[in-house]
C-alpha cells in the first residue's frame, strides 16, 4: 500500500486530482523523506529546512539532485534559488531515458510503464478537470505545405517554419505516449522541444540539442508517416513542444477519437475540402486521417466537418491533389495560454 507522503505529493503534482497510480510511480522513484521535502514546494531550500527541521545544506543537495530527475524545477534569482514541482512531470519522467535506465530490473520497468498506462487510460483521459484545465494548451497545427499562402490569412502561429525560426533553443526528446502504449512501430525520437522547455530537458540530459534543419527533417519524416502535429497554444515566448502524434498511442488523440472529448485539444483554423471532379476515390486520405473524418462516398471522398481537426494529412497525401485546406476560423481562434510551473 502506498504511504501518505506519496499520495499527498501526487495530489499536489496533479493539482488535487486523486490518482491511485501516480503515488505508486513516485514510490518507485523516491524515498519517503524526499517525498516529504517535495510536498513542501514551492520554496527555497532554507524555507523547506525550517519547516521540516532538517539541515539546510542537506535539503539543498537533495533538491538539486532531484532537479536532474525532472521531478523538480529550479528558478534562479537575486537571492536563494527557489524550487517548484514540475507540473509536466508525466512527460518529464517518461522522456528521460536516465530515469527509465535506473529501473534495471525489466519487471520494474514494465511495472513503471504499466502504471503510466493505467494512469492515462483509467484516470486522466476520463477526468473532466484534467481535460479542461491541463491539456487544452495543445492545438493541432496544419502541415504548412497544405496551406495556401494568402495575404493576411496565415498567421505566424500556424507556420511551424516560423516557430522553428524564432526558437532560441530546439531539442529532440522521446514520445512519451508511444513509449507507454507500444501500439505501433512509429518512431519515438520525434518530439521537438522549444526554448526554456528544451533547455530544461537538455540540462538534465533528457533531450538532445538539434538545429532548425534537423527539426525540419523530423517534421517532414513524421508528415510522410501520417502523424498529426500538435503545438502548445501559447504566444511566441511560450512555445514548449511540437508533438507528432498517432491515434493508436497518443493520449490526446485517443481521448478525442474514442471518447469524443474534442475539448482536450483545439482544432486548427482549417478544414479539408475535396474537389469531387479531381478525386480518384483511391482512399489514401481515409487511411491517413487520424480523426476518422474522411470516408469514401460512391466515387469520391467526403469530409465530416464535425470530426475534421484541420491537420492537413489528407491533403498532403492525396496523389490526385484533390484536397485543399480552407481557412474557416478567424485568427482569434488561436488563443494564448502559458502554464507556469513555479
Amino acid at each position: 500500500m502506498t504511504t501518505q507522503p506519496f499520495q499527498l505529493l501526487s495530489d499536489k503534482y496533479l493539482e488535487g486530482f486523486r490518482s491511485q497510480y501516480l503515488p505508486q510511480i513516485l514510490d518507485m522513484l523516491l524515498t519517503e523523506d524526499e517525498a516529504v521535502l517535495l510536498e513542501r514546494l514551492p520554496a527555497s531550500a532554507e524555507e523547506v529546512a525550517q519547516v521540516t527541521g532538517q539541515d539546510p545544506a542537506s535539503v539543498s543537495d537533495t533538491l538539486s539532485r532531484l532537479c536532474e530527475t525532472g521531478l523538480v524545477l529550479r528558478e534562479e534569482g537575486d537571492g536563494e534559488p527557489k524550487y517548484g514541482l514540475d507540473k509536466d512531470i508525466l512527460d518529464s519522467l517518461l522522456q528521460d531515458r536516465r530515469i527509465r535506465s535506473r529501473l534495471s530490473d525489466p519487471e520494474d520497468l514494465d511495472r513503471f510503464l504499466g502504471l503510466f498506462r493505467d494512469l492515462f487510460e483509467n484516470e486522466l483521459k476520463h477526468d473532466e478537470k484534467w481535460s479542461k484545465v491541463i491539456i487544452p494548451q495543445a492545438r493541432v497545427i496544419p502541415i504548412e505545405r497544405t496551406i495556401t499562402i494568402k495575404w493576411g490569412e496565415v498567421i505566424p502561429q500556424e507556420r511551424l517554419s516560423t516557430v522553428l525560426e524564432e526558437a532560441r533553443v530546439i531539442a529532440r526528446a522521446e514520445c512519451t505516449c508511444r513509449i507507454i502504449e507500444k501500439n505501433c512501430d512509429h518512431p519515438t525520437d520525434v518530439c521537438i522541444l522549444l526554448n526554456d522547455f528544451a533547455e530544461n530537458f537538455i540540462e538534465r540530459g533528457a533531450a538532445m540539442r538539434i538545429t532548425k534543419e534537423v527539426a525540419t527533417g523530423i517534421l517532414k519524416r513524421t508528415e510522410d508517416l501520417g502523424l498529426v502535429h500538435q503545438l502548445n497554444n501559447t504566444d511566441s515566448e511560450g512555445y514548449e513542444f511540437i508533438c507528432s502524434c498517432c491515434s493508436c498511442c497518443c493520449m490526446v488523440l485517443r481521448a478525442m477519437t474514442t471518447l469524443g472529448k474534442e475539448d482536450i485539444c483545439y482544432q486548427s483554423r482549417y478544414l479539408a475540402r475535396v474537389n469531387h471532379d479531381a478525386c480518384a476515390a483511391c482512399g489514401a486520405c481515409v487511411e491517413r486521417c487520424q480523426f476518422a473524418a474522411v470516408r469514401l462516398d460512391s466515387d469520391h471522398a467526403e469530409v465530416d466537418d464535425t470530426r475534421c481537426f484541420g491537420c492537413g494529412l489528407c491533403a498532403s497525401g492525396c496523389p490526385s491533389e484533390a484536397i485543399e485546406m480552407v481557412c474557416i476560423r478567424e485568427p482569434g481562434h488561436v488563443t494564448e495560454r502559458l502554464q507556469m510551473t513555479i
